[in-house]
């Protein structure tokens, strides 16, 4: 169910403001509900798939960097790590800003091509959930934890729920599925 972005953006948040971001259009401002505070540690997830003729174990040519007052050789890089999961794999960090404002860059080295997903920033001690829903139905579609892992729902042609899917370090495994029918007459 990740949502797959072409991606060579920088996401800017501000103290006071934001603005976000996305396939280089700005779809959101006025994110004043997140203040960034200097000197206390956060958590940044996300992930990303690369583009490969042939499967790959581990992504190498994708990271994401952060920018708080860091000079240069200081600027944090977090790498994908863990396992490959449906051709996506994870990227996690702790970092501690030195100012209020933050420049996240989603890159790539070379000529190749990546994805990114579910990018999420969040206080280190804080727990953090995130929804997404079918934009037509308006159902719940999936669920990401605090470790930026989903839970995903699938529906039948009634609306009724069917199955619910878990996604782990090992791969997606199916928790729930129920099944029901009328009888004939």
């Amino acid at each position: 169910m990740k949502i797959k972005y072409n991606i060579s953006l920088v996401i800017l948040l501000l103290i006071t403001v934001c603005t976000t971001y996305s396939q280089d259009q700005v779809v959101g401002e006025n994110c004043s509900s997140f203040r960034l505070k200097p000197g206390k540690k956060y958590i940044i997830s996300a992930w990303v798939k690369e583009v490969h003729a042939t499967p790959q174990i581990s992504y190498v040519n994708s990271f994401v960097e952060i920018n708080s007052g860091y000079s240069a050789a200081l600027m944090p890089k977090f790498k994908p790590s863990g396992a490959i999961i449906d051709g996506w794999q994870r990227i996690v960090g702790e970092f501690i800003p030195m100012s209020n404002k933050l420049t996240i860059s989603l890159k790539t080295t070379g000529s190749g091509k990546a994805y990114f997903d579910d990018v999420r920033v969040h206080p280190y001690r804080a727990n953090l959930k995130s929804f997404v829903y079918d934009d037509d139905t308006k159902r719940l579609m999936a669920e990401l934890d605090n470790n930026n892992y989903a839970t995903y729902f699938e529906y039948g042609l009634n609306g009724e729920l069917v199955r619910v899917k878990k996604e782990t370090e090992k791969g997606v495994y199916t928790i729930k599925e129920t099944r029901s029918s009328n009888a004939k007459q």
